[in-house]
């Protein structure tokens, strides 16, 4: 886990806050002194705030959990993109959707039409449409793309997000309080701490400090979920071993069975299912007995009658 140090943050102007007249009463604990009616941060506590909180999320995403990055601002959108897909985490860096924690049916169904408009782009289903038709079926799935398509892989609300400029964020910041999500923010003097859960006192608007604060967090979002899939990885292989297949030699060779065989085995089966019934070769038998009987039992009057016949 690499923090970056007091130093670095000062090249990035991590330390640097918002005017005097700007300052949030409750920011007055991470300020360290003020010059020049602008609010100087303390990078010391800055180092501890951002260890815990990189720390929280490493626990997080070693367990496989999901983990958003919000950050809509201009300054912040591309780095969000980039470091959130290199982490492996999801992002929303174009507009926070209203209701993605409190309603998510509304948002579930608008990612569920994006999906679906791409697969059908992929195999080819739209090029019986005319060129407006595909044109604007084009454009629809570039709005849907920017709007939920960094989060297409959430399916309820997430384990924690990560808040740049929670003050422009509170929509988001809201719905997490309400449905309980905890927060990791990157706050400035400006803001209000008490709805973050994991505030990380910082300049929010310099580039090269929003820069750091998203490498030191989204590396360790991405070994947390390296970890997480080379455990997932050993336990398919255990699982794999504890299921034993016979060795060839250990398999016996099955025997054909003759068609006569087959045929009594039916004929048994049969017997069994329908007790009443007997079987086709017993009923024959049973028919030449009887037969042989009557034969036998009409010959013997006769000659007992040609025999009175010869003595009379």
């Amino acid at each position: 886990m690499k923090i970056p140090s007091v130093e670095e943050m000062i090249e990035a102007g991590v330390h640097f806050g918002h005017q005097t007249r700007r300052r949030n009463p409750k920011m007055d604990k991470f300020v360290y002194s003020t010059e020049n009616k602008t609010s100087i941060i303390d990078l010391y506590q800055t180092a501890d705030l951002l260890k815990t909180a990189c720390e929280f999320l490493y626990d997080l995403a070693k367990n496989g959990k999901q983990i958003i990055i919000v950050g809509t601002k201009r300054q912040a959108s591309g780095m969000v993109k980039k470091y959130a897909q290199e982490s492996g985490a999801m992002f929303v860096n174009v507009r926070w959707l209203g209701g993605t924690f409190t309603n998510f049916s509304s948002v579930k169904k608008s990612r569920d039409e994006l999906k679906n408009l791409k697969e059908g782009r992929d195999k080819g289903t739209f090029n019986k449409y005319t060129k407006k038709e595909r044109l604007l079926i084009n454009r629809k799935v570039e709005k849907l793309e920017e709007l939920v398509g960094g989060i297409a892989s959430l399916d309820s609300n997430p384990s924690a997000i990560v808040v740049i400029d929670p003050k422009r964020e509170k929509t988001a910041v809201h719905e997490a309080n309400i449905v309980n999500v905890p927060v990791v923010g990157l706050i400035d003097t400006n803001c209000n701490p008490d709805d973050i859960n994991y505030p990380v006192s910082g300049n929010d608007d310099a580039l090269k400090s929003i820069e750091l604060f998203l490498s030191a967090v989204c590396s360790v979002i991405g070994q947390g979920y390296k970890e997480f899939e080379s455990a997932k990885a050993k336990s398919a292989e255990v699982k794999k071993e504890d299921i034993k297949v016979p060795a060839v030699h250990e398999l016996k060779p099955v025997q054909e069975e003759s068609p006569k065989t087959a045929e009594k085995k039916k004929e048994t089966a049969k017997a069994k299912e329908n007790p009443e019934k007997k079987p086709a070769k017993a009923l024959k038998k049973e028919k030449k007995e009887a037969s042989k009987a009557e034969k036998k039992a009409g010959k013997t009057p006769k000659k007992a009658k040609s025999r009175k016949k010869k003595s009379s």
